[in-house]
């Protein structure tokens, strides 16, 4: 039966699934993909207009007092996506985490959120290099709580149609930077030591906040759905980690402060997810030779060419990573033949269903692993 309702959504008929045999699904391809020692395997994830409320502005709420209201509201935002969606069969689960836009990562140290209307930012606190002494990792935080508690109220919101990722984090510069300001680059110059006490901490801590992460987010076959993806990842994945301070610092600087610590934190997992922007290249070769890298994602800058039109240079500077991938339906289409040389997870913009139905089918006519 459940292979009769894959060949049927493959063919286009359309045929809705549960959550668990989208599950079924949606693990047994990434399996394949995680697992597999050579390229050309092709996951896809469809991006699909359709018609729902908009999401309100962040600005208009107190989370502290209005985080339930948020969170309905982010919830009645995702709902009609998810259901559009449902006999698409791509590789990604309906699911939701709380979320208040960028500052949610590092706002568990201690600092304070300056919310805008699509994004929230940390305000830096660490004035002083001497002070990372009286840094102090507590779920008494209130943004540390605001996470709990919204995991918390998510979960008694599930109804069998959604699950709850894993919302990810920072690497250690990149948290330092949100924290200590951007007079973190003349740090490097004239308190090394320092820094280096600093990037030492905070990694201690990105190890404290992700347990908790892991207990808040749903497990899934012996896996995670991770925000970022929207698919699912094999047990013991770290991540999403971001580093975009590294692209206001030279490769040197990468070298001798950022990468010692990020190889010694991804050290105690089994594989790890990360974020980076094309913008800039010079510190990605070292950074894709950390151990265990299971997905690098590489995302498009405004400024830059998109990496789906600039495959070459993607793959020069990324050793042997399975990557994530961002672009359009058409771009899929031009560059389908060179996807293959590597692993890549595809997030795509689709005009319409029936374009999301098409791009479905081709790469997976495209994918060593097809079913």
């Amino acid at each position: 039966m459940q292979e009769k309702k894959l060949r049927n959504i493959e063919s286009g008929k359309v045929q809705r699934l549960t959550l668990a045999e989208q599950i079924d699904h949606v693990v047994r391809r990434s399996r394949a993909f995680y697992n597999s020692p050579s390229p050309g395997h092709l996951l896809i994830h469809c991006e699909i207009p359709v018609d729902r409320p908009p999401l309100p502005a962040l600005t208009n709420f107190d989370l502290h007092g209005q985080l339930e209201e948020w969170l309905q509201a982010l919830l009645d935002y995702y709902r009609p996506l998810w259901k559009i969606k449902n006999d698409l069969d791509d590789d990604t689960l309906p699911n939701i985490c709380p979320w208040f836009g960028i500052a949610e990562h590092s706002a568990w140290t201690g600092a304070e959120v300056h919310l805008q209307e699509t994004t929230s930012l940390p305000v830096p606190f660490i004035h002083e290099l001497a002070d990372v002494e009286k840094l102090s990792f507590t779920p008494a935080q209130p943004w540390f709580q605001l996470m709990k508690r919204g995991y918390e109220w998510l979960r008694h919101q599930q109804d069998g149609t959604f699950l709850l990722s894993l919302r990810g984090t920072m690497a250690p510069l990149d948290l330092a930077n949100a924290i200590r300001g951007n007079d973190l680059f003349t740090d490097f110059f004239l308190q090394p030591e320092l820094v280096h006490r600093l990037l030492e901490k905070l990694s201690q801590g990105i190890r404290w906040y992700f347990s908790h992460l892991l207990d808040w987010s749903d497990c899934v076959q012996d896996g995670k759905v991770f925000w970022i993806t929207g698919g699912w990842m094999p047990k013991g994945t770290f991540g999403h980690l971001s580093n975009d301070a590294t692209l206001l610092c030279s490769a040197d600087s990468y070298r001798d402060f950022s990468y010692p610590v990020e190889k010694e934190l991804v050290s105690h997992y089994e594989g790890s997810l990360y974020h980076i922007h094309n913008e800039k290249w010079h510190y990605v070769p070292l950074l894709a030779s950390l151990p265990g890298m299971r997905l690098l994602e590489v995302s498009n800058d405004p400024n830059a060419v998109p990496t789906l039109e600039d495959l070459d240079t993607v793959y020069r500077h990324t050793g042997d990573c399975n990557l994530l991938l961002h672009g359009t339906s058409e771009q899929v289409r031009r560059h389908i033949a060179e996807l293959r040389r590597r692993n890549v997870f595809l997030q795509i913009s689709c005009r319409d269903r029936d374009d999301a139905r098409d791009l479905v089918r081709l790469v997976r006519s495209h994918s060593v692993f097809r079913s």
